[in-house]
């Protein structure tokens, strides 16, 4: 026998589907943005939480589509009903995680550093008064991407950094030497590039 009302099954799929490809695409370019490039594609952030409210409506509809359609098909069950069930509810794990990777990578501090000083460094170290993280080698014209987690508090429901004395320490002409850094809120993608002099300087993206 035939099943009856197939569309409902067949929106009930693409909704799940779409919600969970779309989503996650969203959240690993946006992602891939920061680690890659650290370059805060904001936009992504606002499509991102949009998508979430609407498709969270939309699945909840979805799920109500494929139980009608279960009753009318209730004689003659089949696996497509499993699959469409699982890729509507794969999305609930699916959100709450991305919800919790993009609250620690919000918590992080993206830095491209752009070496125009016509010098060759090694063994660069970001220092501050808890922490230090070891950033590598950077070779003459080459960029930096790195990220690093300073300290931080909450208040009014948002995180801050907690007020550090940042060094930039490097390898250069067989001794080390010490730059000030500068404080970067947290969250944030920052471009900073050395010039001649050995200064830093910041970008705005």
């Amino acid at each position: 026998m035939p099943q009856k009302e197939k569309i409902l099954l067949t929106i009930s799929w693409y909704i799940g589907l779409t919600a969970f490809v779309g989503g996650w695409l969203i959240f690993l370019t946006w992602t891939a943005c920061r680690y890659f490039f650290a370059f805060d594609f904001f936009l992504f952030e606002i499509v991102g939480f949009w998508w979430m409210v609407v498709f969270t409506w939309l699945c909840l509809c979805a799920l109500g589509l494929l139980f009608i359609y279960v009753l009318v098909n209730r004689k003659q069950l089949h696996k497509k009903m499993l699959f469409t069930t699982f890729i509507i509810l794969i999305n609930i794990p699916s959100v709450l995680f991305i919800l919790d990777a993009q609250h620690r990578i919000s918590n992080l501090v993206f830095v491209k550093l752009d070496n125009q000083s016509g010098q060759e460094f090694k063994q660069l170290m970001l220092q501050g008064k808890k922490k230090s993280w070891k950033l590598g080698d950077l070779s003459e014209g080459s960029t930096l991407i790195f990220n690093y987690d300073p300290d931080f508090f909450t208040g009014d429901g948002r995180s801050y950094s907690e007020p550090d004395s940042l060094k930039l320490i490097f390898q250069y002409h067989g001794k080390n030497d010490t730059l000030d850094f500068p404080e970067i809120d947290l969250g944030s993608c920052h471009t900073l590039v050395l010039d001649k002099k050995l200064k830093l300087h910041s970008v705005v993206q």
